[in-house]
């Protein structure tokens, strides 16, 4: 099966969740990723750091000192990765620590949708700000030629722009 490498600075977080014992931030699903059980796939490795794949129901277990982080993804695709109060008790202290660690993992049954694409807007650090719903390959010009990097965005730089085709993923 094929794979895909992304940093976690590359992914959107949909949200920080403070439990009892960990913090852990909530991904969006990876990109054209195969579908998850709820269960331990071992289909995801986490570069550079020591990590742990767990269930869900386990993300605010105490976590063996052996393992920097623990992560879960179950059935909806979306990557959870939880880590201890003292590692990083604010979001933006998470985000800055992980931001440059890839995953990688595999991907889906990928099989083109109708001729469409996807623009995808990335700042200098990679990190994504922009991403266009399905498209013809026409409007994706349009949408680049238009778009304003003046937008607000939290650091400066350059804007990069990456055109992918839609995928339905089975």
């Amino acid at each position: 099966m094929s794979q895909a490498i992304v940093r976690f600075g590359e992914l959107k977080v949909e949200s920080f969740v403070q439990g009892s014992e960990n913090n852990w931030l909530i991904y969006g699903p990876l990109p054209y990723s195969k579908q998850h059980s709820s269960g331990l796939d071992g289909d995801v490795v986490i570069g550079a750091t020591p990590t742990l794949e767990i269930i869900d129901a386990d993300l605010d277990v105490a976590i063996d000192p052996h393992f920097a982080y623990v992560y879960s993804i179950a059935t909806d695709n979306k990557l959870k990765i939880a880590f201890n109060k003292t590692k990083h008790s604010d979001k933006s202290s998470a985000l800055e620590a992980l931001k440059c660690i890839s995953i990688t993992y595999e991907l889906g049954h990928l099989t083109p949708y109708g001729g469409m694409y996807i623009a995808i807007f990335r700042n200098s650090l990679g990190e994504e700000i922009h991403r266009t719903t399905p498209m013809p390959l026409a409007s994706c010009t349009t949408v680049i030629s238009t778009f304003n990097d003046t937008r607000q965005i939290d650091t400066g730089g350059y804007l990069k722009c990456e055109v992918i085709p839609d995928f339905v993923v089975s």
